[in-house]
């Protein structure tokens, strides 16, 4: 594809279209005017180097993929005509692409009849879903994954709905016995369940729960914004085999759906989807009840859910991004295999190395992990000193080196660890883990590269005290 091209004839027509608005400026103006902007750009250029992006092979830190560069040309070249970022009343143009995209998005997921709409975020299209979930039961609270993304419980509080947190496993998972538990106690007309957590991308037992919720007359969420687009792989060998296929299947079940192609890599900035299977109860028998059914006149006005706008330039840039790289195993599909065939060479090689341990094994493309600390019962407070030291060994003096590596680190309670890891010292209520997703495909060739160099890290990283008195404060080892 020839972006800077297609940039170029963006440019060159809206330009022309401007500048018959456009008064002519004095004579010098322009050039002085047009000095100082090229100054102003070389300083911005100065403060971005050395930040993000980083480059893709190094980073195995970041949960937001790179942005495809179709979705940057369409979300540039929409913006120089609409710049209020939402569709004109009398211009239908992107309501027609967006719901393209929207059908192409329910397809993915197995729910080819469901009605929905963009949004300006993932967390936008999470508040306006719970939305629907109180309007179907005013008088009912949700039940949420306790270490689910922190967002649902604080948008329960911004409805002023009843939350309800639900115990997880030892892998971050809902437990269905302790949901059982909980509907059982509890007033709840809505269970919230994450096809992939963005911490440990920990995916619910989502077929198991949703026959729990059936019975009750309970309605299903699914958070899907980080595991949705999995679900392209789930007949492929990458994940065919595994639990997580079987319940990324049951999304196809439930009441209501979030994704959120910014996460996968879609996208270059804030963009979600909301989706609804059914007319949810009390909306009068709409199947969108934030905007009305797709055919009346609402849906072609402008006026749109919680955003109160149609996010054209979201639409566009994201119809020309999946016609560039489709919804398919072969499209968006065949970088998620080749992220998952890596996060799982990398934890072979985890799990053979003496410097290092898997906190848990991945279900999708996260993996967390740690470093030994040379202790037999690791205290956790070593375990987060050896973690901080291996994530700024990775970038110090970045610019010097040959292979930089850029890491996050993920803070897990006390008890959390324990689960785990029960022969840890809890010398402290909660400790850090390192986390990491490879980001380019093409890093699945260069895993034992990233590897060596971190396992390097973990190598000088402190350790244990020695002497008579292990547990005093030993010095921090200087970075190499």
């Amino acid at each position: 594809m020839d972006t800077r091209g297609r940039l170029t004839e963006a440019f060159d027509t809206v330009s022309a279209w401007a500048d018959a608005y456009r008064e002519p400026p004095p004579e010098g103006a322009g050039e002085r005017a047009g000095a100082r902007f090229e100054a102003h750009v070389a300083a911005l250029a100065e403060h971005l180097r050395g930040g993000r992006p980083f480059p893709h092979a190094a980073d195995a830190g970041r949960p937001v993929k790179p942005p495809h560069r179709a979705a940057v040309a369409a979300r540039l070249a929409i913006s120089l005509v609409g710049p209020g970022d939402r569709v004109f009343d009398g211009d239908p143009t992107t309501v027609a692409l967006e719901e393209e995209v929207v059908a192409d998005l329910a397809a993915m997921l197995g729910l080819p009849t469901a009605h929905g709409h963009l949004t300006s975020g993932g967390t936008v299209a999470g508040l306006e879903a719970l939305w629907a979930a109180r309007e179907a039961h005013p008088d009912l609270g949700i039940a949420h994954g306790a270490d689910m993304y922190p967002a649902h419980e604080h948008m329960c509080a911004v409805l002023r709905t009843p939350a309800y947190p639900v115990p997880t496993d030892a892998a971050g998972r809902m437990d269905p016995d302790a949901l059982a538990r909980v509907l059982g106690r509890e007033r709840v007309g809505t269970v919230v369940v994450s096809a992939g957590t963005t911490t440990l991308g920990a995916v619910d037992p989502i077929a198991d729960i949703l026959p729990l919720c059936r019975e009750r007359g309970v309605r299903v969420h699914a958070d899907a914004g980080y595991g949705g687009f999995f679900t392209l792989l789930v007949d492929a060998d990458e994940l065919r085999a595994t639990p997580a296929a079987r319940h990324l299947r049951a999304l196809a079940e439930c009441d209501s759906v979030v994704v959120d192609p910014h996460r996968i890599g879609l996208y270059p900035s804030g963009c979600g989807a909301v989706l609804f299977r059914e007319p949810v109860p009390g909306s009068g028998g709409c199947r969108d009840p934030l905007v009305g059914d797709f055919s009346s006149d609402v849906s072609r006005s402008g006026e749109l859910g919680a955003d109160r706008a149609r996010p054209g330039a979201l639409a566009a840039a994201l119809w020309l991004t999946l016609r560039a790289l489709p919804l398919s195993p072969e499209g968006v599909g065949s970088g998620l295999a080749a992220r998952l065939r890596g996060t799982r060479q990398w934890c072979e090689l985890i799990e053979a190395e003496p410097e290092l341990m898997l906190f848990q094994r991945p279900e999708l493309d996260i993996l967390t992990y740690l470093a030994l600390t040379g202790e037999q019962h690791p205290r956790m407070s070593r375990v987060e000193a050896s973690s901080g030291y291996i994530l700024r060994a990775g970038t110090a003096g970045a610019e010097h080196l040959a292979h930089p590596s850029h890491l996050s680190t993920l803070p897990v309670r006390v008890l959390d660890f324990l689960r785990r890891h029960p022969r840890a010292v809890a010398d402290r209520n909660r400790t850090r883990v390192l986390r990491s997703e490879l980001l380019d495909p093409a890093a699945e060739s260069r895993v034992g590269e990233l590897h060596a160099r971190i396992t390097a890290s973990a190598a000088a990283a402190p350790r244990r005290a020695s002497g008579p008195n292990p547990g005093a404060a030993e010095p921090v080892a200087a970075l190499p």
